[in-house]
């Protein structure tokens, strides 16, 4: 159970750091009218919010497999 918990909290872990990137693509590459779009601005910081959590999330994992 302890590798499983492992594991999974390296999976969540990268799993979040390529869902942070992603979020990153997608700032960079917007153009100016798309931060003035409000949906844009609320899918991005719900984006973040998923992030952070998601973080957490494997970090519990991993902290709970030791």
């Amino acid at each position: 159970m302890r590798i499983l918990n492992i594991v999974s909290g390296l999976a969540v872990l990268f799993a979040t750091l390529a869902f942070g990137h992603m979020l990153r693509h997608f700032s960079t590459h917007a153009s100016p009218d798309d931060f003035h779009n409000p949906i844009f601005l609320a899918g991005m910081a719900l984006g973040v919010i998923v992030w952070i959590l998601s973080l957490i999330g494997g970090c519990l994992l991993l902290r709970r497999g030791r």
